[in-house]
């Protein structure tokens, strides 16, 4: 079972209210950063067919909590409900690619020594586009998580180093880590700049 921190539960869950309040949808988040509601269905072999085939996922039709990123609520009632059956809960996740915004992430990442900001000013340069000011997100990594707001009509998927080594895009059925989590490797919070932004359009 995982350790209770009550006060940085409650410091994630004021977050989160005020994120959905912005019009942001948003999930309970562990220490490591998954969703903090295990799926009610994780045992469930209901699923599987006779050829051994899995029947379609279930994204909350059931009425249960711990769908992730299908939980996700700006309804104050529904994440006060969220983070009640997850008291363990540190940070919480934003729902990307959902109506107001269809928020996007870019994840400039730091690890092995990428230079992902070089790597995203190049593909600047190289299709001629600029780099808003928007939302910048520090994470504990010393990497950032830009925001941007896509258009409505157009799903942009999630993917891991497509774009450039340590390019990680955040669009629908994926999340960012919001500012004001704590996981077990720190801190997230907003780049003080930046702070009074909104997110940009992409």
């Amino acid at each position: 079972m995982a350790t209770i921190d009550r006060q940085a539960t409650t410091l994630a869950l004021a977050h989160a209210l005020s994120a959905a309040e912005r019009g942001l949808a948003v999930i309970p988040l562990s220490r490591t950063k998954l969703p903090a509601l295990r799926s009610p269905h994780r045992d469930d072999t209901d699923l599987v067919g006779a050829a051994g085939t899995v029947g379609p996922p279930c994204h909350g039709e059931c009425g249960l909590l711990g769908h992730g990123v299908h939980d996700a609520s700006t309804d104050p009632a529904r994440i006060r409900e969220l983070f009640a059956a997850a008291p363990w809960a540190t940070g919480y996740g934003i729902a990307c690619g959902l109506p107001p915004h269809h928020l996007i992430g870019i994840d400039l990442d730091t690890k092995s020594g990428t230079d992902s900001s070089s790597a995203l000013r190049e593909l600047a340069l190289r299709h001629l586009f600029t780099i808003p000011e928007t939302v910048v997100v520090l994470t504990p990594s010393g990497g950032r998580h830009l925001w941007l707001t896509g258009p409505p009509d157009v799903v942009v998927p999630n993917s891991a180093s497509r774009l450039a080594p340590g390019i990680d895009i955040r669009g629908a059925g994926g999340y960012l880590v919001g500012p004001g989590s704590r996981t077990e490797h720190g801190f997230y919070g907003a780049a003080p700049a930046t702070a009074h932004l909104a997110p940009a359009p992409c």
